[in-house]
């Protein structure tokens, strides 16, 4: 199955984090042909709308590509989700800074909650986030059962990227049943990859931290993307551990999936 990007939103305010997710989204719906559209919440005491909108339209003109521009009142996570819904978005990015971003244990922050809740894949970008290009993409795979529905996904962003997916499979576990079971994801995700001409890699590491070991080797591969599976509660506003901790510490972007996603649900056909 097979997948299309036809409307990107970008959360944006001019901040640093904002302004690197704008680029990088309009790089990215040049590649999928895509519409892409910038909101801004706005509240009161904040900068003007029109200010903000002449930093989007000056992107889109550096990047050659109009760009939507956005402006709404009220809560910024209530606003935007609204937004995704409405348009029906195939691809939310945002950027991640200060009290509004997302950081570690602010569990109440706006980026958190919408990438928590979103019904399509969201990519969050640090404002630390490193210029690499994305020729490399990270897909680990561990021991939950929803690990491979992140997979088309990766195929969809090789290709449009050219880019190299390297699977790692990754547990904190470890023993024969486990290494056997991540092995045979790890092989049916290249199988799939593969036969969509997609170049790949493939590594494992068991009894370790995930989190961390999962960091470590996009440092060391130096990925453009990690994607992870959200693996929310019924809720939908808590975030799996690994997938909050990588967030939290990744240097590059982060591409996060949830199971109940309908368009990635049981597409990869294992």
């Amino acid at each position: 199955m097979d997948f299309q990007i036809k409307n990107i939103l970008v959360g944006f305010d001019n901040s640093k984090s904002a302004q690197i997710a704008l680029i990088k989204a309009a790089d990215t719906a040049k590649r999928f042909d895509a519409k892409l559209h910038a909101v801004y919440v706005h509240r009161e005491g904040k900068t003007s709308p029109e200010e903000i909108g002449k930093e989007v339209f000056r992107i889109g003109s550096e990047s050659n590509l109009d760009i939507e521009y956005l402006v709404k009142h009220g809560k910024v996570y209530n606003e935007v989700i609204a937004l995704e819904r409405e348009l029906g978005a195939d691809m939310l990015i945002i950027g991640t800074h200060g009290s509004d971003g997302w950081q570690p244990f602010w569990a109440g922050s706006n980026a958190f909650r919408i990438a928590s809740s979103a019904n399509c894949p969201v990519i969050t970008i640090q404002e630390t986030t490193k210029s690499v290009p994305l020729s490399d993409i990270l897909l680990p795979l561990d021991d939950d059962d929803t690990t491979r529905q992140k997979v088309p996904y990766a195929a969809m962003m090789a290709k449009a990227f050219q880019a190299t997916v390297h699977i790692y499979c990754v547990s904190k576990n470890s023993g024969k049943s486990v290494e056997a079971r991540l092995k045979a994801y790890g092989n049916q995700s290249e199988k799939f990859l593969n036969e969509r001409g997609v170049k790949t890699t493939m590594n494992s590491s068991f009894g370790v931290e995930v989190s961390k070991s999962i960091l470590n080797y996009s440092k060391e591969l130096r990925a453009g993307l990690v994607m992870m599976m959200a693996d929310t509660e019924s809720k939908g506003l808590i975030m799996g551990s690994y997938s909050q901790d990588i967030v939290n510490n990744s240097k590059v972007p982060v591409m996060i999936m949830h199971s109940r996603d309908l368009a990635i649900s049981g597409a990869v056909g294992y």
